[in-house]
């Protein structure tokens, strides 16, 4: 299992699912990089970038 992370001032800051406080999780390693890649599209070129981790914290 996946989830998309960026480090912000330091802290680790996790993507979290729409309306909750819960880590949003994938499944599919692909659909997790395909959002990642969508929301560094939407960001300034010296924003913190979002990654793939595996849920025990392994870079994918």
């Amino acid at each position: 299992m996946y989830k998309i992370i960026r480090m912000l001032n330091g802290a680790t800051e996790t993507l979290k699912d729409t309306n909750s406080q819960l880590d949003k999780v994938f499944i599919d390693p692909v659909a997790a990089q395909s959002l990642a890649s969508k929301l560094n599209n939407h960001l300034y070129s010296n924003a913190e970038r979002w990654k793939v981790t595996t849920i025990n914290g392994v870079d994918y």
